[in-house]
């Protein structure tokens, strides 16, 4: 297998890649940030009696924001797989032989 001259093509695609993985790796830490404080934190702290039960309110939308970086993160991984295939085929052509 012989690569062809990473063109700037190529590197639009790698660049594709590159910030989409950036992106889902911020968005998964927001998904699992947000899970830690709704579904953990704040129902110990209100059983411990650390917080008033006032708090339980907020879980909810602490959960639509779970939901939407999970999405969100979805979107990046395969947005960053057609990217990155896309510049291997632009470097390899033949890249399944």
């Amino acid at each position: 297998m012989d690569p062809r001259f990473i063109g700037p093509e190529a590197w639009a695609e790698i660049s594709v890649f590159v910030t989409n993985i950036w992106l889902f790796v911020v968005s998964i830490i927001i998904f699992a940030s947000n899970m830690l404080i709704g579904h953990n934190a704040i129902p110990s702290l209100v059983t411990s009696r650390h917080l008033s039960s006032s708090w339980q309110k907020i879980r909810p939308p602490i959960y639509g924001v779970a939901v939407i970086a999970f999405v969100a993160a979805l979107y990046f991984v395969f947005t960053a797989l057609q990217g990155g295939r896309s510049a291997i085929k632009l470097i390899y052509p033949d890249f399944w032989i």
